[in-house]
Order: structure tokens, then C-alpha cells, then sequence
């Protein structure tokens, strides 16, 4: 091999790795983007959770753990609560096993898993009226927090795909 084609192989091999600085700066991210727009989606699927939940309680007699296995499908910490209730667990550890194991990852911050913790241990533990009144309480929270999620989405969204960017440019530029 000649001198020549040794060099183009280096120069080859530095313009992949500046690539690929690039690409893992933009990856990491379009990751934390998509964490914000997960956010969303979640508080979004919590409040069709609870406009079903005060539909069931207004017009049936269902039990909370049927409200769940009825409309939880769409959100991963409704399923385990369901699960756990089927194994035979009380409502209210069954939930906080749900929301423990099941909203990780889901881009929801320690403060929307507090929220949702704290929203089951009140739900079911009074009549029809103060059913009603607990889940228009934690609408109105969850209400506010998807607003914040949406305007927080929306300013930095964008800046992370941005910075993700920029920085695995400026890494590659370094280390040329």
C-alpha cells in the first residue's frame, strides 16, 4: 500500500468519525426532544383517563380497578395497576406498583408521577359526589401541567435538536 492510499484512508476514516460525532450529537438530541412530546402525549392520555373514569362513576356502578382495566390501555402504569389488581392486590397498592413501575420512561418528571400517585390515593375512597370532585380536582392539575408541557415542548423542543446538533459539530471541529 502506498503512501498516498494510506493517506486517503486516514482522511476516510477522520470524515466517518466527524459524521458520526455529528450524528450522535443530533441522536442524543432528538432524545430529549422526543421526551417532552412523550410528556405530552402521557398528560394528554391521563385526561381521556379521567373524563372515562368520572363518565363510569357518574353513570355505573363500576369499581375503580374495572375503570382501570376498562379504559388504562393507553397508558403503561394503567396496565400494571391492572395487572396487579387481577393478581388479587388492593386498588391502592396495585396503583402506586403502577405508577412506580410504569411511567418510567414515559417522560413524565418526578413531580407528574408524585401527581398521579397522589390522584390514587383518593380515587375511590369516597361516594359518588366525592368521586366526582377528586377526578374535576386532578383534571384541572393535570389540565395545567399538560399546558406547561405543551409550552415547555414548544420552546424546547427545537433548542435540543439544535444543541444536540451544534455540540457534535463543535466536538468534531475540536478534535480535528
Amino acid at each position: 500500500m502506498s503512501q498516498g492510499s494510506i493517506r486517503q484512508v486516514i482522511c476516510l476514516l477522520k470524515v466517518l468519525g466527524i459524521l458520526l460525532l455529528i450524528a450522535a450529537g443530533t441522536i442524543a438530541g432528538y432524545v430529549q426532544s422526543h421526551r417532552l412530546s412523550q410528556r405530552v402525549q402521557q398528560l394528554e392520555e391521563m385526561l381521556r383517563f379521567l373524563n372515562a373514569a368520572q363518565t363510569e362513576i357518574r353513570y355505573s356502578a363500576a369499581s375503580v380497578a374495572e375503570i382501570v382495566q376498562r379504559h388504562g390501555r393507553s397508558l403503561a402504569f394503567l396496565q400494571e395497576c391492572a395487572a396487579h389488581c387481577e393478581e388479587g392486590e388492593d386498588f391502592h397498592t396495585a396503583w402506586k406498583k403502577g405508577v412506580q413501575a410504569g411511567s418510567k420512561g414515559t417522560g413524565l418528571t418526578e413531580a407528574d408521577r408524585l401527581l398521579l400517585s397522589d390522584f390514587g390515593d383518593g380515587f375511590g375512597a369516597s361516594d359518588v359526589e366525592g368521586q366526582l370532585s377528586h377526578c374535576r380536582l386532578y383534571t384541572e392539575l393535570f389540565s395545567d401541567r399538560l399546558e406547561n408541557a405543551r409550552s415547555e415542548k414548544t420552546r424546547k423542543g427545537k433548542l435540543y435538536l439544535m444543541l444536540g446538533s451544534f455540540s457534535g459539530i463543535a466536538v468534531a471541529l475540536f478534535l480535528c
